[in-house]
């Protein structure tokens, strides 16, 4: 590895770390985990007993963090897939 890539890792790892503090995107990143889903954010909201907004707010700092993904395959939906998250940029 590189160390572009290693700083990459070790931010991304860091993150993961941080997400306790954080209720709400440690809530919605550990659904999305667990489910392994492509989910919109309504359908998040719903599933969690969140509110859209709060969801949505989560949603797009795990998206800014690198740990959830926008879905190339549904738009307006996200998944978390474990080796994408931790081994690229």
């Amino acid at each position: 590895m590189s160390k572009i890539d290693l700083t990459n890792y070790k931010e991304k790892v860091e993150n993961l770390f941080l997400l306790r503090r954080a209720p709400s995107q440690f809530k919605v990143f550990t659904f999305l985990l667990e489910s392994g889903k492509i989910m919109t954010v309504r359908e998040i909201a719903e599933y969690l007993d969140l509110t859209t907004k709060a969801a949505e707010r989560a949603i797009s700092k795990l998206v800014d963090k690198g740990l959830v993904l926008r879905s190339t395959f549904r738009e307006a939906s996200y998944n978390v897939d474990s080796n994408k998250i931790l081994f690229s940029e």
